[in-house]
C-alpha cells in the first residue's frame, strides 16, 4: 500500500486535478459551486506617502490583470485604499461578510512591500488563517520586487480559483489513512466507508480532518527498525566469543522451547547489557512514536521488537527480564524523553533544540526527512506542536560525600538534567476544567552523574502519567496573585536506576534498578497569596535488578563461593526480584527563592525459580534489599534563566540474605549547583 502511495502520488493527484479542472469528474459542480465566485477585497496603502493616488491605481490595475490571467472568470476582485495615517481601518470590519479573502498591499517607506492575506470564510479547519510576505530587492537576488510581487500575488490566485482541487488531490493521496471514506479511482468518487454512498470533496476533507491527525508513518517505521536490526546483529555477531557463552540451543531445539514456554527464562547477563537492553527499547519506542503512533502504539511496537529479537537470538532463552526492561523500561524513558523534547523544542531556541534532539535522535531524524520531503517537520508528528507546561533545566555544580566502603569524602564533579512536563493546554492558567485524559498526561525526568578518578555514579529517574483525571480552578485575587489547585490523578509507568558506582579494590559495588508496569500517581498545584506549593507522590509495583547490599558478607560466610546460587547471583552477583517504590516530593516557591524536598523508598525481594539453569540452584537463598533517598534544598533564582540550589542529600541502603544476616549503610552528600532554566 505504502509503495504505491510512493510511487502512484504525483499521478493520483494529477488525474484528479484534471478531472476536477475540466469538468468531466463526478465533482464538476462541487468545484464550481465552492471556487467560483470567490469574492477577494484588496486594500492598498502607502506609508510613505497616503496621496499616492498614482501608486495605489498602478497597484491596483497589476491585481486585477494577474486575477484575471490566473483565475479567469472564478474570482471577483474589488480593490479600495485605505488611509495608512490613522491607526486603525474603521470600515474594513463592516465589508468582513460580502468576501472570501482580505489581500493587503502596504508600501514601506524604504519601498517594499508588506502583503498579507486573511481568509475570512475558513472551510475547514485546517485551511489556512492568514499569510504574509515582506518583498524588496536583494543585494544578491536575481528577481526583482516587482517579479516577486507577481508571483506572490499569481500563486495566491490560483489558490483561491483552484483550491477545492488542490485539496482533492492531496486528500487522494492520503485518504489511505482514514478509517472513514475512501476513494474510489476508477469512477473519481470519495465515498463514505461504511455506507459506500458518494461525498463531495468538502464532506470528504471535513470528515477526513476530524479523525486523528497522527498519521502512520508505517514504511518508514518498518525500515528504521530494519537497520536497527541488521546494525544490531552485526554487532552482536561481531562479538561472538563473548555472546557464545549464553548459547544453550540450536536453531530448532531454542525456537520450539521458547513457542512452548521452556525456554521462557530469566537470563544472566551483566549489568552493562541490561542498561543497553534498555536503551534498545528506548530506540525502539521513538522510532515509533516519532513516526505518528501514540504512546500506547509505541509501547506495543517496541514490545514487539523485543520479542523479535529474542526470536533472532535463537541460541539463547528468551529472556523475561529483556522483554520487561526492554519493552517497559523502553516506554518511560522514550515516552518521557519525547515528552522533553517536544517541550523543548517550544522554546525555539538553538540550545533547546539542540537538547532535544540529543536526548530524542529519532525525533531529529525523522524532523529531518520530513522538513525535507515535506516542508514541514511536524508532518508525522503533529502533536509534537501541541502547547505543553514544562519546567526544564541542565545544571552542574560539585558535590562532598562519603559512601559507606570509602574512607574519606570526596568532592566531585556533578552534572544533570531534571524535567517536568505536563500535556495539559493551559495547565497552571486561570480557569475552572475537569476531564479525562487518556494519552500521556505528564512525563517528569532526573538524570544525574556525578564521580571523580574513573567512577562513575548514576541516577535515574524516569516517570509518566499515562492516563489522568485533570481538575482546576485557578483564578486571580485582589493582588493579582493566582488562587486555587491545579491537580493531576493518574496511573502511569516508571522506572529508576541508583548506580552508585564501583570499588573494584574492595569489591564493593551498589546498584538499585526498578521498572514498573503500572502505579499510581497525583500531582498538584496549589496557589496562593504569592505562594505556589507543588506536591508529588507516587506508588508503584517493581520488577527489581538488585546487587544486594549483603552479598559479600554473605559469600564471605560461605567460604568465598556462590556455588549452588541461581547463575545471575553466581556469575553476576546481583538479583531479579519483585517490590514496591514511592516517590514523594513538594516544593514551596515565592517570588525568586524555593525550598522543596524530594525522596525515594524502595524495597525488593528476590525471585528464586525460572532460572537459565534452575537444575544447578541448589540453595533457594532469599535476598531482600531496601534503598531510602532523601534531598532537601533550597534554590535561589539569579535571574529568569539561572538558579543556584544548594541540597544536602541522605542515602541509606539495606540488604539482608535469609531474613539472618543483614548488613546497612549510609552516604552523606552536600550539593551546589548552578542550573538554566530552559
Amino acid at each position: 500500500m505504502y509503495l504505491f502511495s510512493v510511487v502512484g502520488v504525483f499521478i493520483k493527484i494529477f488525474i484528479t486535478l484534471l478531472l476536477l479542472l475540466i469538468g468531466t469528474s463526478t465533482y464538476a459542480t462541487d468545484v464550481h459551486d465552492s471556487d467560483l465566485g470567490r469574492r477577494v477585497l484588496i486594500s492598498v496603502g502607502d506609508f510613505g506617502n497616503s496621496n499616492n493616488q498614482a501608486w495605489k491605481k498602478e497597484i491596483c490595475n497589476r491585481v486585477f490583470t494577474l486575477a484575471n490571467k490566473v483565475s479567469g472568470n472564478y474570482v471577483d476582485v474589488t480593490c479600495r485604499e485605505f488611509d495608512t495615517s490613522r491607526f486603525v481601518d474603521s470600515s474594513l470590519e463592516s465589508l468582513r461578510s460580502e468576501y472570501d479573502y482580505h489581500l493587503k498591499i502596504l508600501k514601506n517607506k524604504d519601498g517594499s512591500l508588506e502583503v498579507g492575506v486573511n481568509n475570512w470564510k475558513r472551510i475547514h479547519e485546517t485551511d489556512f488563517t492568514s499569510l504574509g510576505w515582506t518583498i524588496k530587492d536583494g543585494e544578491k537576488t536575481k528577481i526583482s520586487k516587482e517579479e516577486a510581487f507577481a508571483k506572490a500575488i499569481g500563486n495566491f490566485f490560483f489558490y483561491v480559483s483552484n483550491q477545492t482541487a488542490f485539496k482533492a488531490g492531496l486528500l487522494v493521496n492520503g485518504v489511505q489513512e482514514s478509517k472513514k471514506i475512501k476513494y474510489d479511482q476508477k469512477h473519481g468518487l470519495f465515498k463514505d466507508t461504511a455506507t459506500e454512498v458518494p461525498i463531495s470533496i468538502n464532506q470528504a476533507y471535513s470528515i477526513f480532518e476530524g479523525e486523528s491527525d497522527r498519521k502512520k508513518n508505517y514504511l518508514r517505521t518498518g525500515i528504521e527498525l530494519g537497520v536497527l536490526f541488521s546494525a544490531a546483529m552485526a554487532v552482536y555477531y561481531q562479538n561472538l566469543p563473548y555472546n557464545s557463552v549464553d548459547f544453550d540451543y540450536t536453531l530448532k531445539d531454542g525456537l520450539k522451547k521458547k513457542l512452548n514456554g521452556q525456554a521462557i527464562l530469566f537470563d544472566d547477563n551483566d549489568k552493562v547489557a541490561n542498561y543497553g537492553h534498555t536503551y534498545a527499547g528506548v530506540l525502539y519506542f521513538q522510532m515509533a512514536r516519532t513516526n505518528g503512533f501514540n504512546s500506547l502504539e509505541s509501547f506495543l511496537i517496541a514490545f514487539a521488537s523485543s520479542t523479535t529479537w529474542e526470536f533472532l537470538e535463537y541460541h539463547e532463552v528468551l529472556s523475561i527480564n529483556d522483554e520487561i526492561l526492554t519493552s517497559v523500561g523502553g516506554y518511560v524513558i522514550g515516552e518521557a524523553s519525547y515528552q522533553i523534547a517536544c517541550a523543548l523544542l517550544q522554546k525555539n531556541t538553538a540550545v533547546a533544540k539542540a537538547l532535544a534532539y540529543t536526548i530524542n535522535p529519532g525525533l531529529g531524524t525523522n524532523h529531518a526527512i520530513d522538513a525535507i520531503k515535506k516542508g514541514n517537520k511536524f508532518a508525522s508528528q503533529p502533536d509534537c506542536k501541541k502547547s505543553r507546561w514544562s519546567e526544564i533545566s541542565t545544571y552542574i555544580g560539585l558535590d562532598r560525600g562519603q559512601k559507606a566502603y570509602s574512607p574519606n569524602p570526596k568532592n566531585n564533579l556533578l552534572i544533570g538534567m531534571d524535567a517536568t512536563v505536563v500535556n495539559i493546554d493551559n495547565y497552571g492558567k486561570p480557569g475552572t476544567e475537569s476531564k479525562l485524559v487518556y494519552d500521556t498526561a505528564m512525563a517528569k525526568a532526573l538524570i544525574e552523574a556525578n564521580g571523580n578518578d574513573g567512577l562513575i555514579d548514576l541516577k535515574v529517574v524516569a516517570q509518566v502519567m499515562s492516563a489522568a483525571y485533570h481538575q482546576k480552578n485557578i483564578k486571580h485575587d485582589v493582588s493579582g496573585d493566582l488562587r486555587g489547585y491545579d491537580i493531576l490523578l493518574g496511573v502511569g509507568s516508571m522506572s529508576t536506576w541508583n548506580d552508585r558506582g564501583t570499588n573494584k579494590k574492595g569489591g564493593k559495588e551498589d546498584f538499585y534498578g526498578t521498572v514498573n508496569i503500572l502505579g499510581a500517581t497525583a500531582h498538584a498545584d496549589i496557589y496562593y497569596k504569592g505562594f505556589n506549593i507543588r506536591a508529588d507522590v507516587g506508588f508503584y509495583g517493581d520488577f527489581a535488578m538488585v546487587k544486594s547490599y549483603a552479598l559479600s558478607d554473605y559469600k564471605d560466610s560461605r567460604g568465598g563461593t556462590l556455588e549452588g546460587e541461581s547463575t545471575v547471583i553466581k556469575r553476576r552477583g546481583y538479583y531479579w526480584g519483585y517490590g514496591t517504590t514511592t516517590l514523594a516530593a513538594i516544593s514551596i516557591g515565592k517570588g525568586r527563592f524555593e525550598v522543596g524536598y524530594k525522596g525515594q523508598f524502595s524495597s525488593a525481594n528476590s525471585i528464586n525459580n525460572r532460572d537459565r539453569v534452575q537444575s544447578d540452584v541448589t540453595f533457594d537463598t532469599h535476598f531482600s534489599d531496601q534503598i531510602q533517598s532523601n534531598r532537601l534544598y533550597v534554590s535561589y533564582r539569579v535571574t529568569n534563566n539561572l538558579k543556584l540550589e544548594l541540597s544536602q542529600e541522605f542515602n541509606f541502603r539495606s540488604g539482608s540474605v535469609n531474613d539472618n544476616l543483614e548488613e546497612e549503610g549510609s552516604e552523606d552528600r552536600t550539593m551546589g549547583i548552578l542550573s538554566y532554566q530552559f
